[in-house]
This record gives structure tokens, sequence and C-alpha cells, in this order.
């Protein structure tokens, strides 16, 4: 099932993720496998629910209710370009990540000639590769060797957020 992580501004952000959540375990419970959190449908009148946020909001009612073992959650975003935010989006409890605006931007590099004798297969093969790399070498400094073991342990700190935000 793809569930719309958009919020219609004037609604507001805290009710669209209530919804979200509940659309996520409605989802699992009628016998979903795979939800696929998606913020393509932004607009003039929707903006995008950071994927951080609508990620671990979505993977803790899972636990809670005890169905996030039936489900992955996928995500198709266009906020993440860095081995940095890959591994928040793993942390948060992210099953597979498919960062749609850095292959856009590959792609459009590619048509305009700027990787020279490479393939854009080639390309997006060394990109993943360098994400690959980085999720290792961050996962190994904290002594963790495996993805399944980071996926969702949120082995980080949200410095600057209100409390009211992090309870969420």
């Amino acid at each position: 099932r793809i569930l719309d992580c958009t919020f219609n501004i004037k609604d507001g952000l805290k009710k669209r993720l209530d919804d979200l959540r509940s659309e996520a375990e409605v989802s699992v419970r009628e016998g979903g496998k795979h939800l696929i959190l998606s913020d393509k449908e932004i607009n003039e009148k929707k903006s995008a629910i950071p994927m951080a946020l609508a990620i671990g909001a979505i993977n803790s009612r899972l636990v809670d209710m005890g169905l996030r073992g039936f489900a992955s959650i996928n995500v198709q975003t266009s906020e993440v370009l860095d081995t940095h935010s890959f591994a928040v989006l793993l942390g948060v409890g992210a099953t597979s990540i498919n960062p749609y605006m850095a292959q856009q931007a590959i792609a459009d590099r590619h048509q305009k000639g700027l990787f020279k004798n490479l393939s854009y297969e080639e390309c997006v093969g060394r990109y993943i590769n360098a994400v690959k790399n980085g999720i290792l070498k961050i996962m190994s400094k904290m002594g963790i060797s495996v993805v399944s073991s980071y996926r969702g342990g949120c082995n980080f700190e949200a410095v600057g957020l209100s409390r009211s935000l992090m309870t969420e």
C-alpha cells in the first residue's frame, strides 16, 4: 500500500501524522506486507512530512501494536541525497529507500555528459556503492555489523527539538 507522506498546509502536520499512523496500522492488519511511504504528491497546497518523522511515527505505532514484523517500510523520497540521510531513515525504521531525486540528478548530469565515458548504470552503481560504504562506516563506528541490527534502533539523539514533538 502506498501511503501519502504529505499534508495539507491548512490542516496541519499533527492531524496528518495521526492519520498516517492509523492508515499504516489498518494496512498491516488487512494483510499488507509492504508499506510504501511516498512524498511525491507535493504541490502548492501540500507539503512533505519530514520522512524521518513519518517513518519514526509509523515504526513506533507498528512496534507498539506488535505488528512491525509483519510489514516492511519502504520509502520513496526526494529528501535523501547523502549517506547521513540514508542512515537516519534506516535508524528510525526504514526497510528500503528509493532516493528518486538523487537518481534524477544523476540522470540529468549523465545526459549533459558530465560523467565522461561512464554509462548511466555505472553512475548509479557508483552512487549505490558509495552509500553502502558510508552506511557500513557509520554502523562500524557503533560496533554494528548488519543493517537489521541498526534498523529502527534510533541510535542517535535529536538536539533542539521540543519534547512534545519527540513524544510523537
